[in-house]
């Protein structure tokens, strides 16, 4: 039978390595569960679950408002609603593309003028969006910030939008 003689320093290596193997499968076994119990929904926008507070209501409650988004100053190829309703906030066109759920708005009052802001979590990917805006006289603006991450690089875009209210009101969340 064959014997091997290790040196100190094939030993230490041999060790670093088991250790750095056991780490590498820890880390997978951790991020399978965490997809597992996060994973992804199926399609559909009933599958998106209503807020805990669904019944609660905020100023802004009712009001929808139409209108464009725009990027390095050029606008996007889309018409953007924009729905208030039950205390959430909803942007439909991040909801068609992007599974972005309605989430809870919080506002502020500044004479005339209510400040807004929403956060909104992608239900498939790490990606988020926080919605800023004014509203003032029928009209919306403000900025969206878009962030992705991922575990060797993040990317953070702000797009700005711009829209007048509509004569349609939201009566329930998603209408």
């Amino acid at each position: 039978m064959l014997k091997y003689h290790y040196t100190p320093t094939a030993r230490i290596l041999m060790r670093q390595q088991k250790y750095t193997l056991m780490a590498v499968v820890c880390l997978l076994v951790l991020a399978g569960g965490w997809y597992l119990a996060a994973g992804p929904t199926e399609a559909g926008r009933s599958q998106i679950p209503e807020p805990a507070n669904s019944r609660s209501s905020g100023t802004l409650d009712g009001m929808v408002f139409s209108g464009k988004v725009t990027s390095d100053g050029k606008p996007l190829d889309v018409i953007e609603k924009w729905i208030f309703a039950r205390g959430t906030f909803e942007s439909t066109e991040c909801a068609l593309r992007c599974k972005y759920p309605r989430a809870p708005y919080f506002v502020r009052s500044l004479g005339e003028t209510t400040e807004f802001i929403s956060e909104s979590q992608c239900l498939d990917k790490d990606a988020k969006i926080v919605w800023r805006g004014l509203v003032e006289e029928g009209k919306v603006k403000g900025t969206m910030t878009w962030t992705i991450s991922r575990w060797y690089w993040t990317i953070e875009k702000v797009f700005h939008f711009e829209g007048t209210r509509t004569e349609r009101t939201a009566t329930a969340a998603g209408n």
